[in-house]
């Protein structure tokens, strides 16, 4: 049997060329996604994703994998449930318990993202929000070393909607103490950044699906490293 990616989420935006802001903007606060951006956790993901796939005997194709990316545990769980006829609480803690158990040696940060995070922090408030889980995610930023430098953190558990809904952007921003036109969203993927889109803020696009779906965003770059970004990293922190 093969796994639809039915129901997908639905993107606020399908726009990927956004029009940049207002010269002389600069984030008041910064708000990062994880799995993609801080550290390479992707392709565990969607080792996850295979495995609880497979154990209810659906078949898990590399095109599913590119579509799913960036979705929470609770929708790839409905996914799975509906494919496989299966009750999805249960699916739900398989999807969970795998993850868990599968993260041990896979959180790596990715080139120039502890440095980046600790360069915004230095200058303004700095979040994360994420798909995760809420143990999920702490655990991935404490080991990674990321959470000293972090104000706050937001999981897929924390809001009403994971993404591609605007909900976990909004929370991060509101925790931060600011609008959302005023913050800067780092994101890798369709969903989180139609998520940020969707919540105000300008958004700056680091594919790590390089010839994936276009990501809808306000300015891009090929990673945290490239000199373009770098570049606009030194206007925005003086």
């Amino acid at each position: 049997m093969t796994l639809s990616p039915a129901p997908t989420p639905s993107l606020p935006t399908s726009a990927s060329e956004l029009p940049a802001p207002a010269p002389g903007w600069a984030p008041a606060c910064v708000v990062f996604d994880c799995d993609g951006i801080l550290m390479d956790t992707e392709a565990n993901w969607a080792r996850v994703q295979r495995i609880v796939s497979e154990s209810y005997g659906l078949e898990y194709t590399e095109a599913l994998q590119r579509r799913m990316m960036g979705w929470s545990a609770a929708d790839v769980a409905t996914a799975i449930a509906d494919a496989a006829q299966a009750d999805r609480a249960a699916v739900h803690a398989d999807v969970l318990r795998t993850e868990e158990e599968t993260l041990t040696g896979h959180i790596v940060p990715l080139p120039g993202a502890l440095e980046t995070v600790r360069a915004f922090a230095e200058r303004v408030p700095v979040a994360v929000a994420s798909n995760s889980t809420s143990t999920i995610l702490g655990v991935k930023l404490e080991q990674a070393g990321f959470a000293p430098h972090l104000s706050t953190w937001v999981s897929s558990e924390d809001v009403p909607r994971g993404k591609p809904a605007p909900d976990i952007y909004a929370e991060a921003v509101r925790r931060l103490g600011f609008a959302p036109g005023e913050a800067l969203a780092v994101e890798d993927s369709v969903v989180g950044a139609s998520s940020a889109v969707a919540a105000g803020l300008v958004v700056v696009a680091v594919p790590s699906v390089p010839d994936g779906d276009p990501v809808p965003a306000h300015h891009r770059a090929t990673a945290l490293t490239d000199p373009a970004f770098r570049e606009l990293m030194a206007r925005w922190l003086g």
